[in-house]
């Protein structure tokens, strides 16, 4: 019998993904570049600071996991063909609604079942995903000492100089596969040595221990928005505060920038002390990557704000801050109604008679690879 993933990490899943879509909502339906009441505009660029743990609590709740399992192919094919799916689908569905136009450059691109390029989080996760056994060789030969130090290093180097100096040093705003890593390390790290476990927290209660996690997430988000804010009065001082304060001001939402990671772990913390058991949540956590999929696709994510009616009226109620709320759950249930239907798709065509004699005579043509690489190995 499979054993199922503990519910709490698969709420993880649902809530970062409903934080994607809500970052996305304002921000691709420049709902603060519209907003003219200067006080909700703080409201909300605080709310997209507490937002911004999205991207990296699923790449360590990744490292959580796939730091004890085994690579899978299946798991990368269904990656890409979730992709590859979604952008022919929504590019046939404008082409032959004509609702932009579409070049037969356009159709070819989108058409190649190989593009990687629509989804900037795709290709860092996949590569990510690939070089998951060699990492995890390392994990495992890592005291926790050494483990510590490392991750010291690669956050000093890539998340803590990047964000005082503006990439200056290292090229890192959380986009790349660099960030990535750390934080598939630190996912890891957390699954081997609990932050509830140290010495520090060992003594505290769950519930404490809950509620001091999600102090130390809104104190970040707090110290995240007072730096930025910090940084732009002191523009213009001299050219030395000049450099630090652009600096902050353009990696305030960075994913590296180590205020977020921080909170990035206060977050993923908070939900490993959570002891849920729901099918339902499990069902519902596999229809997040299609969430993604769905409603950041280019060409989706070019015309849904306003058909929504965001992206155009200026801003100036507070009521608004509700409205996109329910903006975000419109377009995620409605995108997880949409993957739910391609994942019973999807399987259906699996069963087939045709789809099982191409996947066996593809998995044994990869196995006599391996074999006879083996066997060559052998001989030398």
């Amino acid at each position: 019998m499979n054993k199922e993933r503990a519910s709490n990490y698969e709420l993880l899943r649902i809530v970062s993904m409903f934080f994607i879509v809500m970052y996305h909502t304002i921000h691709h339906g420049n709902v603060i570049n519209n907003c003219l009441n200067e006080g909700l505009k703080v409201i909300l660029e605080f709310i997209m600071l507490i937002l911004v743990v999205h991207v990296n609590s699923f790449v360590l709740v990744t490292g959580y996991f796939q730091s004890k399992s085994n690579f899978k192919q299946s798991k990368l094919w269904s990656i890409i063909n979730a992709n590859w799916f979604y952008k022919a689908l929504i590019i046939i569905v404008f082409f032959i609604l004509q609702i932009e136009p579409i070049t037969k450059l356009d159709l070819f691109i989108n058409l190649f079942p190989l593009n990687l390029t629509e989804y900037w989080f795709i290709n860092p996760y996949l590569i990510l995903y690939c070089l998951s056994p060699f990492l995890n060789k390392l994990i495992n030969n890592l005291d926790k000492k050494t483990y510590q130090k490392l991750i010291i290093v690669l956050l000093i180097i890539l998340s803590v100089f990047p964000y005082l100096t503006g990439n200056l040093i290292y090229q890192n705003d959380g986009f790349t596969l660099y960030n990535f890593v750390i934080l598939y390390l630190i996912g890891a790290y957390l699954r081997i040595y609990p932050i509830k476990e140290s010495y520090i927290f060992k003594r505290l209660s769950n519930n404490t221990f809950q509620v001091l996690t999600i102090v130390i997430f809104f104190i970040c988000a707090f110290i995240n928005t007072s730096f930025s804010r910090a940084a732009n009065t002191i523009l213009g001082i001299n050219s030395i505060f000049d450099f630090l304060a652009s600096n902050i001001i353009s990696m305030t939402r960075a994913y590296s920038n180590p205020i977020v990671i921080i909170q990035s772990i206060a977050f993923f913390s908070f939900f490993g002390t959570l002891t849920i058991k729901s099918k339902f949540i499990n069902k519902i956590s596999k229809l997040t990557l299609g969430v993604y999929f769905i409603h950041d696709n280019y060409y989706i994510r070019r015309h849904i704000y306003k058909w929504i009616g965001l992206d155009g009226p200026l801003v100036i109620s507070y009521k608004y801050i509700i409205y996109v709320f329910l903006a975000t759950t419109l377009i995620y249930i409605g995108c997880s109604i949409i993957e739910w239907f391609r994942q019973l798709l999807f399987k259906g065509i699996s069963k087939l008679k045709i789809s099982r004699k191409v996947r066996e005579k593809y998995y044994n043509y990869i196995n006599n690879i391996y074999i006879t690489k083996e066997e060559k190995l052998i001989e030398n």
